[in-house]
């Protein structure tokens, strides 16, 4: 049994039983700023994607919250996300994969009919699918639909680089759509090797997913941890001050040429 663990509010919710401490843990993206370890210490595969520009930072905070995951390997599809982890995680990584080319035909379908591209979350499901588990419980999945974005309250470097209201302001319609993720997740399902059920009930996915059945066993304790609050500010030479200064530059310069073409 595995769990794909969002960063969604709903991972605060998870129903009794639902997950247990033995289960193989999947995370993804900015998991280590969770208040709680929702999901226990260990995490088994961390799936990391999003912007590769702030990447360098992403495992950069990982790298200082190491003490307080036992992290057994990470993944992702991006090249240069990949090649941001190696610089402290270069043993740890594992490359992406499908169970079947099957499956990379069907999402690379889908993504060509929606042209945009699925969540981390979703990435996190196929590679749960692609190491061969056959059921796969969601917990945090919520594909930005919930009036809080995160379980946690993004920092001020965050929303410096991704937009003040990150926190709020749902899936971005430019990278993003709730839709194709919804039938990557169905298209498994209807292979028949994979059992797909969520964690919790009030999710953006109740009407999808069957609620994952309860079981006996110890459940993970969602012990409090001082995490951090924000990107770590530097990634060896590289100053998050620079990525910023280099996106305002980037954003005048469309904006001037915009103002030129009217």
């Amino acid at each position: 049994m595995a769990v794909v663990g969002g960063n969604g509010p709903s991972l605060e919710r998870i129903a009794p039983g639902r997950v247990l401490a033995g289960d193989t843990v999947f995370r993804t993206n900015n998991f280590f700023f969770e208040p709680r370890h929702f999901l226990g210490r260990q995490v088994d595969m961390a799936v990391m994607a999003g912007d590769p520009r702030v990447a360098p930072f992403m495992f950069e905070t990982l790298w200082r919250c190491r003490h307080d995951y036992d992290l057994r390997a990470w993944t992702s599809h991006n090249p240069a996300v990949i090649r941001a982890g190696r610089r402290r995680f270069k043993s740890l990584f594992r490359p992406m994969g499908y169970r079947d080319a099957h499956v990379g035909k069907v999402v690379d379908s889908l993504v060509a009919h929606h042209q945009r591209k699925p969540m981390t979350g979703t990435y996190a499901v196929l590679m749960a699918h692609g190491l061969g588990m056959d059921r796969i419980v969601l917990a945090g999945l919520d594909l930005y639909g919930a009036t809080q974005r995160y379980i946690y309250r993004p920092g001020p470097q965050c929303r410096a680089l991704m937009g003040q209201d990150l926190g709020q302001r749902g899936a971005d319609e430019r990278l993003h759509a709730p839709d194709l993720d919804r039938a990557i997740l169905e298209a498994l399902m209807q292979r028949g090797d994979v059992s797909l059920s969520r964690a919790s009930d009030d999710t953006m996915l109740d009407d999808l997913l069957p609620l994952a059945p309860s079981r006996e066993g110890a459940t993970f304790a969602a012990t409090p941890r001082r995490a951090p609050t924000d990107w770590a500010a530097r990634s060896g030479l590289y100053d998050i001050r620079m990525l910023r200064a280099l996106r305002h530059v980037r954003g005048w310069a469309r904006n001037r040429k915009q103002g030129r073409g009217g």
